[in-house]
């Protein structure tokens, strides 16, 4: 059994960084045209001539649109509301000692932009879009962790008010969202209610915290990070990475894992992991987002650089030179295709529904 869950680990092995660009296979071709026929579109950040844009591009990667074209901003992190309308981000702005990161909203064709977050990061949407939570960091740029996020607020868009979460140790979330239930939010923690390195889930409104995954006896080996909760609210995605060659297939092996999640019991629980996509060093994938029908997920791709934070490239804010945009399909682990091809630090991709009311089209 061992041999085979092997064998199928290292068919899943992407290309290395450097090589040439390969053909597209049929199932890469197939994969595209059910893209291109979604009706969907992507979000993503990208760094063009030193700047941070938000792009918007249909969901196999034509036709992108630069959203925000601010010279004095730097825009990152975006993610859609529910009904594809409007955008929360972060933007970084100022200059020394003075420069600071903000949670903002917009129209999804970046009118009607408005700060809703005062150091306000990793911004994300309630499932019926009357709130955004996010993290309160410090001025801290470029940190992660709980020395930059110090605690979860709660912005409500009716009432224009923040509240803050129950719990008085959440600092060191990172990448929450919130479930479809309404009654739970899913996010790694390091650091944070607890956990030193693990995948939580946080009642909402509440203080239980629960833990879903974590390295367990291979801690030193093993880091899962990032989650993202399907639309559906049955499967969760997250990044792992065996740094360790714990599973024997090479130093630095990472891959996108999938588990079934269960909201209906006393507490979530998952079951059924498994992975959808392996790669190994120097390629890594971070920043897992389930489409709206929960068919693909899309992710940034690309290699780990050198120096002190060039190595973490997967940090918001930090360039990722050569990192795209890709999209995998788990019902057939393995098969991903490329969709963003400009290298320009393309990373954090959100999915927009079909359909959106919103005015930027792209045509």
């Amino acid at each position: 059994m061992a041999r085979r869950w092997r064998a199928a680990w290292l068919a899943c092995l992407w290309p290395l960084c450097g090589l040439a660009a390969q053909p597209r296979t049929p199932g890469q071709k197939r994969l595209l045209a059910e893209l291109r026929a979604s009706g969907f579109k992507l979000l993503y950040e990208s760094c063009r001539d030193g700047n941070w844009e938000l792009m918007l591009a249909h969901a196999d990667g034509s036709s992108p649109v630069n959203l925000t074209k601010t010279p004095d901003a730097d825009e990152l992190f975006p993610h859609a509301s529910p009904d594809g309308t409007r955008v929360v981000f972060v933007a970084d702005s100022g200059k020394g000692k003075a420069r600071a990161r903000h949670a903002w909203l917009m129209n999804l064709d970046g009118t009607d932009r408005v700060q809703i977050g005062e150091h306000g990061r990793q911004p994300f949407w309630s499932p019926d879009a009357d709130r955004i939570a996010y993290l309160k960091g410090n001025r801290l740029t470029y940190r992660e962790g709980g020395k930059a996020n110090r605690e979860l607020r709660v912005y409500d868009l009716a009432t224009k008010q923040h509240t803050r979460h129950p719990r008085n140790d959440t600092a060191g979330l990172l990448n929450p969202c919130w479930a479809p239930d309404g009654r739970w939010i899913v996010a790694s923690a390091m650091g944070a209610a607890g956990f030193g390195h693990s995948i939580v889930a946080l009642e909402a409104d509440g203080t239980r915290a629960v833990e879903l995954a974590r390295s367990g006896s291979e801690a030193k080996s093993i880091y899962q990070c990032r989650p993202d909760v399907s639309p559906d609210g049955r499967h969760v995605a997250w990044g792992k990475e065996d740094v360790d060659n714990h599973y024997g297939l090479g130093r630095r092996t990472m891959f996108i894992e999938v588990a079934d999640i269960h909201f209906d019991g006393p507490q979530p629980r998952i079951a059924n992991r498994r992975y959808v996509l392996t790669v190994k060093a120097p390629l890594e994938n971070y920043h897992v987002d389930w489409s709206p029908d929960g068919q693909y997920i899309a992710f940034a791709q690309g290699c780990r650089g050198k120096g002190r934070m060039a190595k973490a490239r997967y940090v918001v804010g930090v360039q990722a030179p050569g990192w795209d945009i890709w999209v995998v399909k788990p019902s057939q682990p393995g098969l991903a295709v490329q969709i963003t091809h400009d290298g320009l630090s393309n990373k954090e991709p959100d999915w927009v529904p079909a359909r959106t009311q919103g005015k930027a089209e792209t045509k």
